[in-house]
């Protein structure tokens, strides 16, 4: 498991760069990352490995990040916020999966596309597609 993910890291292009970029902030601050929620103007990160008690996963700290400033969460402001933080996370994804025709697949462990390359092509079409079609990244489609 140790030598993929090692070949991941290093591979050259785009999935290089996005795999080194989402350890990025643990090899500069040292802690794993248990959770990360970037909006538009903050980036929020809180730090593990998490403490566990009762049933409850603390987090070690953590920190919000505006532009080129930050600020550092103690353990109960990084706590309270990553529970509002995932709240607020399950209420959007509630709101915007209203009346979208989804199904839901037994999460099993295996490989999610036969063919890598045709998915991410696909996916870029899709991509292309939607911003043709509001000329901007915003918006929805329904």
């Amino acid at each position: 498991m140790i030598e993929a993910f090692v070949r991941r890291l290093s591979r050259p292009g785009e999935d290089g760069k996005t795999y080194r970029s989402f350890i990025l902030d643990w090899l500069y601050f040292e802690r794993p990352m248990l959770d990360r929620f970037i909006g538009e103007q903050f980036n929020v990160q809180f730090e593990g490995p998490a403490l566990a008690i009762d049933g409850t996963d603390y987090p070690l700290g953590g920190f919000i990040e505006r532009q080129i400033e930050w600020v550092r969460l103690d353990p109960v402001d990084a706590f309270e916020l990553r529970t509002r933080l995932r709240k607020a996370v399950d209420a959007e994804v509630t709101d915007w999966i209203d009346g979208r025709p989804m199904k839901f697949l037994p999460a099993i462990v295996e490989k999610p596309f036969p063919d890598r390359a045709a998915a991410d092509a696909e996916a870029a079409r899709i991509i292309r597609d939607f911003q043709g079609s509001t000329g901007k990244p915003e918006g929805g489609r329904r």
